[in-house]
């Protein structure tokens, strides 16, 4: 028995070894890539020394003598740990999913490839000058440094999948420009929305119900007391179509935007600046909170760009948010001047009906030969098909990747027709040292269309909207228009005829993709604004106070009241319940305050009955289960139709059962439903537990990937319309689709007490200690210090590597 004992003990310290030999081998194996932040590096293709000097956060500055080393660095930095976002995104970008994963993404590539991202980004890399191409460059040789002396320990994703990565191109950087558009850019599927409801047979009166205008009251960026915009020119009526184009398969569509992480429900933003009249620093105060699709790592890569010293070869002090891609700061501050950005949306793409014979397209009553461009794809490095893509003067003919059209119906998109120099933009924003040559900078900057808020440090605080914009001979480019000539774009809105305003009388600036101005604009921009809850929110927030600090610029940021919400509470609060269940359900209601919070109740309750009452009252009308997860998935319209037609109680919307009579069964159903998945007493029934936010990392939906991969689930606040956006589908309840995917608020009195934050953490490998150590702070709207200073980076450094010249 003792000699058993003994043989038992030592097969349990063998195993006990391997165990821990084995965990020791996978953590060597996975952390093998993580980054040296210390330390002495030759790098081949280097000019002069540079530093980089990485905070607690581990964001990193860097300090170098020439333009040219600066882009390389931050090509290398952004490789160190980002290089697999960067693979996976640039693969986007040129519709090559399938090379790595296979056929599952294989109708992906074949959109991506239609659509000609990639063929766009490359017609702009032949028009860039030798002086605009040279970042692009000096960025691309910093990757490549990286890539080429670390193939023996390059992330793991690229084990997993068996590949290595190519050199990194300027065009691909240009390539994630394009993404970003395509992201940010409308409205091809709205279009196609409204088609689809003509087919259903639905009159003009009913489509406006389905889909309100925009409130006349606003609010609005430029409300006609910080600057009057009129016209004579009137609002364009709803367009009726032409023909019809058959039964586009939205649902289709969504998962596909869904698999790449793109065109999200909520996708948006929000951003406002105050003067320092309205300041408690006596100087302006700019913050931003831009809202974009949840993913793993985060969109966003913090970084500090110095010129040591400064001169008009190199002209750069400037900090904020990259992307893991590019060169240069998209969002941030630099020693001067402050910005930030959100979505505008304006309407820049349109369907036509083309009339296709053979290889050619009417126009004008004559036959125009069509150019077809092919597309080679490969799955998993085999060509199994190639595309044969046909381009009308409009653009490709996208008729082949959209299920259900039965017409040729070809995309005109800003994006695509015209030549972008949108990161010739961001360099010189980046270098900008006043309002005047901020918009100089903007002139260049063309698509995705954005609400840029402005401040600096004399005090200046303004707005513009930048961007083609297209002028229509005819049309509103609600629907697909004939392609025969009658619905050309004419032009684009001149820069100068842009909205903007500079020091407005109001004190401040506040955009949230709500309308930029009031319908007396002389120029149509789009018909798909975002609701104006979250705008009006932040408004009367900024106007509750006389003189605001950053801590209340904090809590506007972290503010989670739901106006719509509010508004379907007192309709709700006058039911009369059956049952005890349904009793206490509607006690937590009328006691509700209005704050979506992770603990509250009676929040919970509304949002789920909201989304019972819109599958009651539009299931039957729509008569399509595609075209109902569409309308619920939008969100915007949803919301603002149902709380329009609950003033209207003989409304058809309601059917035979009546308003209130559907309002009560959505109630009943609910609380049948919480019942269901979390039992009988409503004081279990937390929106923490029915709304979560998973960081999901395109690996991570493979088990037992997604516990090294990805971050969450965890309990969030807010909603769909709260300032602390985190917006969900209706197809799938209450997940988290959208998130505030950083948060900055800049003061300019004294940069030093800025603030930043974004979602996930700084590094996109795995087991890192900056890989999800922002997720809980973002969640609790926390703040790390946003560094610019060196002396006092130095105080505080996690880390200095220094790169040599190779000798």
């Amino acid at each position: 028995m003792l000699r058993l004992k003994r043989i038992l003990s030592i097969i349990l310290v063998a195993l006990v070894i391997l165990v821990v030999v084995g965990c020791a081998g996978g953590y060597w194996f996975i952390t093998r890539s993580h980054p040296q932040i210390n330390g002495t590096l030759r790098v081949a293709g280097l000019q002069a020394q540079v530093e980089i000097v990485r905070d607690p956060m581990g964001v990193p500055h860097i300090y170098a003598e020439n333009a040219d080393d600066l882009f390389f660095a931050q090509g290398y930095v952004h490789a160190q740990d980002r290089l697999w976002q960067m693979e996976y995104n640039r693969r986007i970008g040129h519709g090559t999913l399938s090379d790595i994963f296979g056929a599952t993404t294989i109708k992906n590539d074949r959109f991506l490839r239609t659509i000609g991202l990639a063929r766009a980004a490359r017609a702009d890399f032949a028009a860039l000058s030798a002086s605009d191409r040279r970042p692009l460059e000096a960025y691309a040789r910093g990757v490549n440094a990286f890539i080429e002396t670390h193939r023996d320990s390059l992330p793991l994703e690229f084990t997993i999948l068996g590949f290595q990565p190519a050199p990194w191109e300027p065009v691909d950087t240009i390539a994630w420009g394009k993404v970003m558009a395509y992201n940010l850019g409308g409205n091809y599927e709205a279009e196609l929305f409204r088609a689809a409801l003509f087919a259903k047979k639905m009159r003009r009166e009913q489509i406006n119900e389905l889909l309100p205008p925009y409130p006349a009251a606003g609010p609005f960026i430029i409300p006609p007391e910080a600057k009057e915009y009129k016209s004579q020119i009137p609002t364009p009526a709803l367009q009726s179509l032409l023909v019809s184009i058959g039964n586009p398969a939205l649902d289709e569509l969504a998962r596909l935007d869904a698999a790449l992480g793109l065109r999200q429900p909520g996708v948006g933003s929000n951003d406002w600046v105050v003067d320092g009249t309205k300041s408690a620093t006596g100087k302006p105060i700019l913050a931003n909170d831009p809202h974009l699709g949840i993913q793993m790592p985060s969109i966003w890569y913090q970084i500090g760009l110095h010129c040591v010293p400064q001169s008009d070869a190199c002209p750069y002090n400037v900090a904020g948010f990259s992307f893991p891609a590019a060169p240069g700061v998209i969002i941030g501050h630099n020693d001067r001047i402050a910005w930030g950005v959100t979505n505008v949306g304006p309407d820049v793409q349109d369907l036509f009906i083309e009339e296709i014979r053979g290889n050619q397209a009417k126009f004008q009553d004559q036959w125009e030969d069509l150019q077809v461009v092919e597309e080679p794809i490969k799955v998993r490095g085999v060509v199994s098909e190639t595309l044969k893509v046909q381009i009308t003067r409009h653009g490709p003919i996208m008729t082949p990747v959209l299920t259900g059209v039965t017409q040729p119906l070809a995309l005109q998109w800003t994006a695509t027709k015209e030549r972008s120099r949108l990161f010739e933009a961001v360099l010189l924003i980046n270098r900008a040292r006043n309002w005047d040559e901020f918009r100089a900078a903007l002139r260049l900057w063309d698509v995705p269309s954005q609400n840029f808020v402005y401040a600096d440090v004399d005090g200046n605080i303004g707005y513009q909207m930048p961007g083609n914009v297209p002028i229509r001979a005819k049309g509103d480019g609600t629907v697909p228009v004939s392609g025969t000539g009658e619905y050309e774009w004419v032009g684009y809105i001149p820069f100068d005829e842009l909205p903007f305003v500079f020091n407005p009388p109001t004190h401040f600036v506040a955009t949230a993709n709500n309308a930029v101005v009031p319908t007396t604009y002389k120029y149509w921009i789009t018909s798909d604004w975002a609701a104006p809850y979250r705008a009006q929110r932040i408004v009367d927030l900024l106007q509750s106070k006389d003189k605001l600090s950053l801590d209340d610029f904090k809590a506007i940021q972290g503010d989670v009241y739901s106006i719509p919400a509010v508004q379907f509470q007192k309709y709700l609060a006058t039911l009369t319940p059956e049952g005890a269940l349904q009793t206490r359900a509607l006690e937590y209601v009328k006691a509700w305050d209005g704050h979506l919070t992770t603990e509250t109740i009676g929040g919970t309750i509304i949002e789920v009955v909201h989304q019972r009452l819109v599958r009651n009252m539009f299931t039957d009308p729509l008569g399509d289960a595609d075209l109902l997860r569409t309308y619920v998935g939008a969100g915007d319209y949803s919301r603002r139709a149902v709380l329009a037609l609950l003033e209207k109680p003989q409304s058809e919307w309601w059917g035979r059962a009546g308003r209130d009579a559907l309002v009560k069964k959505s109630f009943a159903e609910a609380v049948d439903w919480l019942k269901s998945q979390f039992g009988d007493n409503p004081a279990e029934w937390r929106w923490g537990r029915v709304h979560t936010a998973t960081f999901a990392h395109p690996l991570g939906s493979v088990q037992p990937l997604d516990r090294l991969f990805n971050a969450g689930p965890i309990a969030a606040p807010g909603g769909v319309f709260t300032v602390f956006n985190t917006s969900f589908r209706g197809a799938s309840p209450y997940a988290v689709s959208t998130v505030a995917s950083m948060r900055e608020i800049i003061d300019l009195a004294n940069l030093a007490h800025s603030l930043a934050i974004h979602t996930t953490g700084q590094s996109g490998l795995p087991l890192n200690k900056h890989y999800s150590d922002m997720v809980l702070m973002w969640r609790d709207v926390k703040y790390a210090p946003f560094y610019f200073d060196r002396a006092a980076l130095d105080k505080v450094r996690e880390g200095v590597l220094v790169l040599q010249p190779a000798k």
